[in-house]
C-alpha cells in the first residue's frame, strides 16, 4: 500500500507568487491589491523590504472593520499579524495541515533553502 502522505508536497499546491505590500500602505489599498490578485492574504514588508508580517482578510475584519477604524487611515503594518509562519516546500500536505491546525493559522509562507518561494492557504490544503 502506498504512503499517501508523501504523494503531494506543499510546493505542489502553493501559489508561487508572494503578494507583498509596504507596512505604510493603507489597509484599504492592501485590500484592493488582495482583491486584484485574488488572494486572501498579503505579506507585509518593512522599510528594508524584509518580511514584517502578514495581513489577512480576517485581520482586516477583526482589527479594522470591527474596531470601527477607517480602512483608508489604518496602515497595513498596524493591522497585520507580525507572526509569519513558514513551512518547507518539501513538507507533505498532511504535515502542513496538522501544523496549521496546531498553530491556529490559515496561511503559511512557503520556504525552500530558507528563502520564501510561495504561499499556501488552508483552503488550498483542504481542497487537496
Amino acid at each position: 500500500m502506498s504512503d499517501f502522505s508523501t504523494l503531494l508536497a506543499v510546493k505542489d499546491l502553493m501559489k508561487p507568487e508572494i503578494v507583498t505590500a509596504s507596512h505604510e500602505l493603507s489597509v484599504c489599498d492592501a485590500a484592493k491589491i488582495m482583491t486584484d490578485k485574488a488572494v486572501s492574504s498579503i505579506v507585509i514588508t518593512d522599510g528594508d523590504g524584509r518580511i514584517a508580517g502578514i495581513l489577512t482578510e480576517t485581520d482586516i475584519v477583526r482589527k479594522v472593520v470591527a474596531s470601527g477604524l477607517s480602512a483608508n487611515d489604518a496602515k497595513a503594518g498596524s493591522a497585520m499579524n507580525p507572526d509569519v509562519h513558514m513551512v518547507n516546500g518539501g513538507a507533505s500536505i498532511f504535515e502542513a495541515r496538522h501544523k496549521m491546525v496546531e498553530l491556529g493559522v490559515k496561511h503559511f509562507v512557503v520556504e525552500t533553502d530558507g528563502k520564501p518561494v510561495g504561499i499556501i492557504s488552508s483552503t488550498a490544503l483542504l481542497g487537496a
